[in-house]
């Protein structure tokens, strides 16, 4: 009898003393916020005297820690996204962009504008007639083609080139097309507007094909003589509304086929019989002039345009110190300011005497992004290409030219490259 009650004694005890098994590794039990349960007293584990009455039960609410939230990351606009991007990149990559250089050949880049391109990672490139074969079979996109693909081949950046030319129609084709194409004053005089459109839509379609995605056109100057200026049948109209309105439908027709437009001469070539490749045009117009006449078409097509091309002219009325093309009055107060433009704004060639006869290119060339330009273009002279690189590279090193600034330019022209098919979020 006595040994029954020790092993009752014992079997008791195990109960009181029984815990819970662990889960299998691995296996993750969520707790609950709050856990009701009931747990014996120690009392209600000792053995209990004979004749003696067990404990009441005590019960224990324990309430387990709230699993905190994770932290969303916060959604960042397409704009912040590509100032991201730009963080990212060198400041050698950066001032390549801010650059569009031509070269010589008509089959494929020579070797020392592919040492350029590639050193110093130029971004954009301009073809003129002399890299276009018109009396090849086709009318020279074919071979066009092949040029371009060699030069989108040497390029070492994931960022895409700007290919640009400029076709405005007239004498001004640079292909032989199939369809002729009208002179901007033909155009102009029959002020039909989708003419010009379907127009300048067919020509988009014939330079994709061709490899190239930008149009230098159209000429938005105008004249009350066109004869007596350089432009002369490149200029549409001397009625500015109907420039403006002619105008407006070429740039919506470059779109329509794919193409950016590169509008110019801003100001104007208009007042003036002299041409800026050879010297330095001087008008004596008012800025109040200007907005009445000159910049009417300006101001109808920036809605559209993608860039506008800034002429190296002088207008002392309005800027005594410096030519359009380096003068922050024309670039950043009008062109920005009044004319509400944020597009990308492109300096006139660099090769021009316009500019030369005013300044050193490597001045020239730091001058312009400080007044609010962002594309410098230079023909095939790669002696003075360099020049504007140097120019550009010690005034970002030094601090002249100031990250936002430089950061700014870049942002316009990728953003213009995203608009012809460029992702640069695509492997995120």
């Amino acid at each position: 009898m006595k040994k029954f009650w020790c092993l009752l004694l014992i079997a008791i005890l195990l109960v009181g003393c029984g815990t819970i098994p662990d889960a299998p590794i691995g296996q993750v039990t969520p707790a609950p916020e709050t856990v009701e349960t009931t747990l014996p007293s120690p009392a209600a584990t000792a053995p209990l005297a004979q004749g003696s009455q067990a404990p009441d039960v005590v019960e224990v609410t324990v309430t387990a820690e709230p699993t905190p939230e994770p932290t969303p990351a916060p959604t960042l606009s397409p704009e912040e996204r590509l100032y991201a991007y730009i963080a990212g990149m060198t400041d050698a990559e950066k001032i390549g962009q801010l650059c569009m250089f031509g070269f010589s050949g008509t089959k494929e880049i020579s070797a020392d504008f592919k040492n350029i391109l590639q050193e110093y990672r130029i971004g954009n490139v301009i073809l003129y007639g002399q890299n276009v074969s018109r009396t090849n079979g086709d009318g020279g996109f074919s071979q066009c083609k092949k040029l371009t693909d060699s030069v989108k081949s040497a390029n070492l950046s994931e960022i895409p080139l700007l290919v640009s030319i400029d076709v405005e129609g007239g004498r001004v084709t640079r292909f032989r097309w199939k369809k002729t194409l009208s002179s901007a004053q033909s155009l102009g005089k029959k002020d039909d507007a989708a003419r010009a459109r379907e127009q300048f839509q067919y020509i988009a379609e014939g330079l994709l094909s061709a490899g190239i995605n930008v149009d230098l056109a159209p000429c938005l100057d105008v004249a009350k003589n066109p004869s007596l200026t350089f432009l002369n049948n490149r200029i549409i109209s001397s009625d500015e509304k109907i420039a403006a309105r002619i105008g407006l439908a070429c740039v919506e027709g470059l779109h329509d086929g794919g193409c950016l437009s590169i509008v110019k001469h801003f100001p104007g070539h208009g007042a003036t019989t002299a041409d800026s490749h050879e010297g330095t045009p001087v008008v004596s117009k008012t800025y109040e002039e200007l907005m009445r006449y000159e910049l009417v078409p300006f101001r109808e097509a920036l809605t559209e345009a993608d860039a506008v091309m800034v002429a190296h002219i002088s207008y002392p009325e309005i800027d005594e110190a410096h030519i359009a093309s380096q003068s922050y009055m024309f670039i950043t107060e009008i062109l920005r300011g009044e004319l509400c433009f944020d597009g990308i704004v492109m300096s006139d060639d660099f090769r021009m005497e316009g500019l030369r006869k005013q300044t050193s290119l490597q001045k020239g060339a730091v001058q312009f992004i400080l007044a609010g330009g962002d594309l410098i273009l230079c023909g095939a002279n790669h002696s003075y290409q360099r020049e504007i690189l140097k120019g550009l590279t010690e005034a970002v090193e030094n601090g002249t030219i100031g990250e936002d600034r430089l950061n700014e330019s870049v942002y316009r022209i990728l953003s213009a490259k995203m608009r012809i098919g460029w992702d640069p979020f695509e492997n995120e």
